[in-house]
């Protein structure tokens, strides 16, 4: 299975100057945990880093931070870890696990075309699994009503 079966499309971004609170109705009204973080610069605009909802939460709120004062920067944390649109679920995972992550942001050469998370490689696998039961137990079905071969052979 490949990261671009799986992950979010079109990432959610934020400017690195707005607060902590612009940081979460953003969250809120996107339906998201993460914002991929960016920063105007003379040449463009460019990644600097990631929010997400436990940034917030632990990063200010936890300890006593106001949201209304506190900026995106004073929690995010810097880079990204990206992995290639082309990658697979497996790579994704190595990189969560060695980088110490839940989300990846996803690449399509240089440009952020989504981020894929933990709960998304979560969702995709237990859909496999689901299906793998799902032969499995018509497979039971079938040989406990007496036909033990498949109807179609290959």
């Amino acid at each position: 299975m490949r990261i671009d079966e799986v992950c979010t499309r079109e990432p959610v971004h934020i400017p690195l100057g707005c607060t902590l609170q612009e940081a979460a109705v953003q969250m809120r009204d996107q339906h998201v945990g993460s914002l991929i973080v960016t920063e105007a610069t003379p040449s463009g605009t460019r990644v600097v880093g990631v929010m997400t909802d436990r940034d917030i939460v632990l990063g200010s709120t936890a300890a006593g931070a106001d949201p209304c004062r506190n900026s995106v920067a004073d929690v995010m944390t810097r880079g990204l870890v990206t992995v290639d649109r082309n990658n697979s679920v497996a790579e994704a995972m190595q990189l969560m696990l060695s980088h110490g992550v839940r989300r990846l942001g996803v690449l399509d050469g240089e440009a952020i075309v989504g981020v894929v998370s933990m709960d998304d490689i979560l969702g995709a696998m237990a859909a496999e699994w689901g299906m793998l039961s799902t032969i499995v137990r018509n497979e039971q079905e079938r040989e406990r009503s007496g036909h033990t071969q498949s109807p179609l052979r290959v």
